[in-house]
């Protein structure tokens, strides 16, 4: 999650450069298996559509049609290689994944599958194959006038580089969040580089790139098996998850309540992240699946992948933070604007609700006055208390001057 010029989309190029160069070199080779395949299956088409219309005139033999029409039903098209799409719709990510063995994936440096998520192109919109895709669980699609498709196993790669007003209205809609679509990514925020860049910069080294392009191209090249392979993880490397499991159990009612559903995926996204850390560090076997010692995860990937998700903890509090998936996160940022806006260095509760329209009642101010206090934005104002008859006078606020002054 990046702000505009950023350079999102030169980074998103450059990563996926030796992918789509393998891709592209890949249907190179094999443009003609895939021709051939197209011709095989418009000429079991066409005899279908023939021996049709022969049956019913009565010169052709209803073992014939049948014949043809299971030639027809087992045939797999040989398709062109598809390693990842950028704008793509539900139903057709659908297609994409049944067509690669029920794998795909998403990379693009926009947040248009977002916008048609959500539904502003149509109102039927179904987010089930991202939410299946991320578990493995089953896909099965009946549709009306096109062939059913069954996927086993999907797995589904989604890599956005986005803005952060986009992610903002991706953690608004609470159909996101309330079926666990937003739990199922991994936020990143890096620091931002605006105002430091310079025209001239040092290339990545060489070693570096083609070590880069190797580790992709090695790991493409790799043989799907028709059976899943198993991952297993070392004792230390167990006890170091079970240890990592229970520390995060611990926090989700306390240190971790602003993000539960983000948090209560943790430790299933570190695992995952260990089976790919393993799967990369011996990308240079030829036969990876042949090695045992290659199935295991040990220990010291185990802590890497406990670090990674660390990471990616601040991270995703931070970016949920910013993103307002809390009301109250959201409410004390625009009530502080307005502070800010009017310059304010004391102010009543009766103030802010004649700056801030949105609220309508005294009880919704004070929790966000209560919240600001506590981050020292602001301050109770202590006044002395008086005994006499009439209401008590309304609490005043104190504005932290280091407010105005300008960034150091």
């Amino acid at each position: 999650m990046a702000e505009p010029s950023e350079r999102k989309s030169a980074v998103i190029s450059h990563m996926t450069g030796a992918i789509h160069r393998f891709e592209a070199e890949y249907n190179k080779q094999h443009s003609g298996a895939v021709e051939r395949s197209r011709m095989e299956k418009r000429i079991l088409e066409k005899q279908q559509r023939n021996l049709e219309e022969m049956v019913i005139k009565g010169k052709a033999q209803m073992e014939d049609l049948q014949d043809v029409a299971m030639q027809l039903a087992n045939f797999r098209e040989v398709m062109p290689m598809r390693l990842y799409v950028d704008d793509v719709t539900t139903e057709k990510l659908t297609s994409v994944l049944a067509e690669n063995n029920g794998t795909a994936a998403i990379v693009s440096a926009e947040g248009g599958i977002f916008d048609m998520l959500a539904g502003i192109y149509t109102k039927n919109v179904n987010i089930d194959v991202f939410l299946k895709a991320h578990s493995g669980d089953d896909i099965r699609v009946d549709r009306i006038g096109r062939s059913s498709e069954s996927i086993s196993l999907p797995a589904l790669t989604v890599l956005l580089a986005v803005q952060p007003s986009v992610l903002s209205v991706m953690m608004s809609n609470g159909v996101f969040r309330g079926r666990g679509l937003t739990a199922r990514f991994m936020y990143c925020m890096p620091q931002s580089r605006v105002g430091e860049r310079k025209y001239r910069t040092k290339p990545i080294p060489d070693e570096v790139s083609r070590c880069y392009e190797v580790l992709i191209r090695n790991l493409l090249q790799e043989e799907t098996p028709k059976i899943p392979e198993l991952l297993r993880l070392s004792p230390e490397a167990d006890k170091l998850l079970e240890s990592f499991a229970g520390e995060v159990e611990g926090k989700l009612k306390n240190e971790y309540s602003d993000i539960p559903d983000w948090a209560g995926k943790l430790t299933g996204a570190v695992l995952r992240i260990s089976g790919l850390l393993c799967r990369a560090a011996n990308a240079h076997c030829s036969d990876f699946l042949d090695i045992s010692d290659s199935m295991i995860v040990d220990e010291e990937t185990m802590a890497g992948a406990i670090s990674i998700g660390r990471y990616f903890t601040e991270h995703s509090r931070a970016a949920y933070s910013l993103m307002g998936a809390d009301d109250l996160v959201k409410q004390s940022r625009y009530t502080l604007d307005a502070i800010m806006k009017n310059g304010l260095l004391e102010f009543s509760r009766r103030d802010i609700m004649r700056i801030c329209r949105s609220f309508k009642k005294a009880e919704q101010v004070q929790p966000v006055l209560n919240h600001l206090a506590d981050l020292g934005y602001v301050a109770l104002k202590e006044i002395e208390q008086t005994f006499g008859k009439g209401r008590p006078a309304n609490p005043t606020y104190m504005v932290n001057p280091l407010l105005y002054q300008p960034a150091a």
